[in-house]
């Protein structure tokens, strides 16, 4: 959503969101947790409004869709267009409810993945001498494009803009990580840091244990593929060939069949086919480990 369209949805919606902001309070730790610099307030505004519109979108878009398929009006299309206009506003705020924990998931996924590269550059700073608000800035200003490097700017914002010390600083970004890893990675720091211990040596021994856990998910990653493998072929190969197969002979054993063999021959090819690949790109997606 652009800005304008959630200044107007804050303007007009944000008096009423008070008193449910505490309903939504998990929400709120979800978004910050997702990165998204938007106030709990302004979200469920720019939801609402959305919501709005679509209740009103909906019901003559289904209408119209129920129209032309049945070129006239009747019950049918009266009712088809009730369902739609009561299933659009429901899709629309499920959408806004679940897109910050798929943007939270996301975030987690590709923290863990540059987490072991941000280790090392962190113990071989340490080892130099370099202060851990300074090793922060420097991995900030790093020319890397890796969610990491996001987070220590983080870091060097909240020290440097708004005052905080880097213990506070690290337990806020531990506190609002997406990633127990990171979380406890940050935490380790802190404890090292407030005891006086040897940073170098903990920076260094997390870097190896991190690495370890990097290989063992790229192994993983590797042998689900197999699965994946195998369940393409059921349901991208054999199962539509046995389909195509089954509604041949049916139409050829029994003439009346032939209509309901072609509308299930429609259903397949444009409906169980493209559903079932996109729920292996889903799965091959989640499962693959982010660069």
């Amino acid at each position: 959503m652009s800005k304008g369209f959630r200044r107007i949805a804050y303007t007009r919606f944000g008096r009423y969101m008070e008193r449910i902001l505490p309903r939504f309070s998990e929400l709120g730790l979800t978004l910050r947790k997702a990165g998204m610099d938007i106030s709990l307030r302004m979200y469920l505004s720019t939801a609402f409004m959305t919501t709005f519109i679509a209740i009103f979108v909906g019901f003559p878009a289904g209408i119209g869709i129920f129209w032309a398929i049945n070129q006239e009006f009747n019950t049918n299309v009266w009712l088809g267009a009730l369902i739609v206009g009561i299933l659009v506003p429901i899709v629309v705020m499920l959408g806004f409810y679940i897109y910050p924990s798929y943007v939270s998931s996301n975030r987690k996924r590709a923290l863990e993945s540059s987490l072991p590269t941000a280790s090392s550059f962190l113990a071989a700073m340490a080892s130099a001498g370099v202060a851990p608000d300074k090793a922060f800035l420097a991995l900030a200003n790093e020319n890397i494009r890796l969610e990491i490097a996001k987070e220590a700017e983080k870091i060097t914002r909240n020290i440097e803009i708004l005052g905080y010390d880097l213990l506070t600083a690290m337990e806020f970004a531990a506190e609002n990580s997406p990633s127990k890893v990171y979380s406890a990675f940050l935490e380790g720091l802190v404890s090292v840091v407030t005891s006086g211990g040897d940073m170098t040596a903990y920076l260094t021994n997390e870097t190896k244990s991190l690495m370890r856990d990097k290989i063992r998910e790229e192994k993983e990653f590797i042998e689900g593929l197999g699965v994946i493998a195998e369940l393409f072929l059921v349901i991208g190969v054999v199962a539509p060939i046995f389909f195509v197969i089954m509604l041949a002979v049916l139409a050829i054993m029994a003439t009346s069949a032939t209509n309901q063999g072609t509308v299930l021959m429609t259903l397949l090819t444009y409906v169980l086919i493209p559903v079932g690949m996109s729920v292996i790109i889903v799965l091959i997606d989640g499962m693959q480990p982010t660069e």
